[in-house]
């Protein structure tokens, strides 16, 4: 039990914004992401930097699930096009 970790239950809403802020200002995935809404950034962020699914994604945003998945689904086209 001494190793025992929280499973990150402290607010990592800072540390999401710190991942796009570490990217290089030139690359282009910076770049597309700071073109997002800062929710829909936010979110993407957290899902795949932070490794949450969609159910926690919503639960920690306190948005519906439906919500939460729309605002993946938009801002991944949104960076694919950006991107392309």
């Amino acid at each position: 039990m001494d190793d025992f970790e929280p499973m990150g239950l402290a607010s990592e809403d800072a540390d999401a914004e710190h991942v796009v802020i570490s990217l290089s200002e030139n690359t282009a995935l910076r770049r597309c992401l700071e073109r997002l809404e800062p929710l829909r950034r936010h979110a993407i962020v957290l899902a795949y930097a932070r490794g949450l699914s969609h159910g926690e994604l919503a639960g920690r945003l306190g948005v519906p699930l439906g919500t939460a998945k729309s605002w993946i689904r938009r801002g991944l086209l949104s960076l694919r096009e950006c991107l392309a």
